[in-house]
């Protein structure tokens, strides 16, 4: 059973954040460190759809505290239709990167090695040497819906890590997908932004945005997700991918929060129809099939 701390944002993000990583089981002896930003799409933070600089900047701050000679990448990968050399420059990450002595990394420039797995669909898959060398690797995943699988959250993350530039083949094995790049690409812990959230059947990157003023997180990855999914209105079961991430080991579905707020009340919960996710997956098989 992992332990999930969550934090209401009562008196500034940067009180909930320092009393959040006060909470996690941090490394002592740090020399590296890799941040996996959400940056899925060219939209604001008031979306809900991407990084927060507003809640980044704290958290290079209180890791920056207790690491102070740590190197600190921020790493991203292109996307379908993003270039992340650009979209670091359009949300002002870079800035907040340079405020705190750390780095904005592309790592589509970067080296990659392959790396075998006992995956779902592979048996190995390239990841970006940097996460290979670094001591600490930290997921910070926006927490939204998703059309296709139900919610995104810390292991979703990681899918935008897979090389290829267009994902757009992988959507057919989405779960699977999302669990063979945490067996490549596991993160030592998930921080999680719930501040601006994402709710509908328009997420990832078009839903709508609902604040819920939250900062979560733990060290294991499908606990925190499992968490996550139950706060905002979910069976954790019947969310495939962290099912079938239980199912590899890559971290457990029982979890043990640790919460300065009412757990039981469903103003935490995000709008979301199971119905029209249902029609529409229908809808694209049916399509598919008539091409």
């Amino acid at each position: 059973m992992g332990n999930v701390f969550a934090t209401a944002i009562r008196h500034g993000t940067t009180d909930a954040m320092e009393k959040l990583i006060s909470q996690l089981p941090l490394p002592k002896d740090v020399r590296s460190i890799c941040i996996k930003l959400n940056l899925c799409e060219y939209r604001a933070r008031e979306t809900g759809a991407t990084t927060d600089p507003l809640v980044l900047d704290p958290l290079l701050s209180s890791l920056r505290k207790r690491f102070a000679s740590a190197s600190i990448y921020l790493v991203e990968n292109d996307a379908t239709g993003v270039n992340a050399d650009n979209i670091f420059s359009f949300l002002g990450l870079d800035a907040v990167a340079k405020r705190h002595a750390a780095f904005t990394l592309n790592v589509a420039h970067d080296d990659w090695i392959e790396k075998s797995i006992d995956g779902m669909r592979f048996r190995s898959i390239e990841v970006p040497s940097v996460l290979q060398k670094c001591d600490l690797f930290i997921t910070h995943p926006k927490l939204k819906t998703h059309g296709a699988t139900k919610i995104s959250c810390g292991l979703k993350n990681q899918f935008g890590l897979l090389k290829r530039k267009n994902k757009l083949s992988y959507h057919s094995f989405l779960d699977e997908a999302i669990v063979d790049a945490n067996l490549g690409m596991t993160p030592h812990l998930s921080i999680v932004d719930a501040n601006i959230c994402m709710e509908g059947n328009g997420g990832p990157i078009y839903g709508t945005p609902k604040e819920l003023g939250l900062l979560i997180g733990g060290a294991d990855l499908v606990a925190v997700d499992a968490f996550c999914s139950a706060l905002v209105g979910f069976r954790p079961y019947f969310v495939g991918h962290i099912r079938k991430a239980a199912k590899k080991k890559i971290g457990k579905m029982k979890f043990h929060p640790v919460a300065d707020f009412d757990l039981g009340s469903d103003r935490y919960h995000l709008a979301f129809s199971t119905t029209l996710r249902y029609a529409l997956k229908l809808a694209r098989r049916k399509l598919a099939r008539s091409r």
